[in-house]
């Protein structure tokens, strides 16, 4: 006998909706680290500058 509460469709909506919103989630950490990869750069190369300075 199969269960009331379950209906066809549901099995294949449900990891849809969690993958597109995983993604978006993953877009933002991506697009999150590539900013602060820029920043950790910039830190370097400052670092340098200072030191052919001196």
């Amino acid at each position: 006998m199969t269960s009331p509460h379950r209906s066809a469709g549901t099995p294949g909506t449900t990891p849809r909706e969690l993958r597109t919103h995983m993604g978006s989630v993953i877009k933002k950490r991506r697009k999150r680290m590539s900013k602060k990869k820029h920043r950790k750069l910039l830190r370097k190369t400052r670092v340098q500058r200072r030191k052919l300075k001196k």
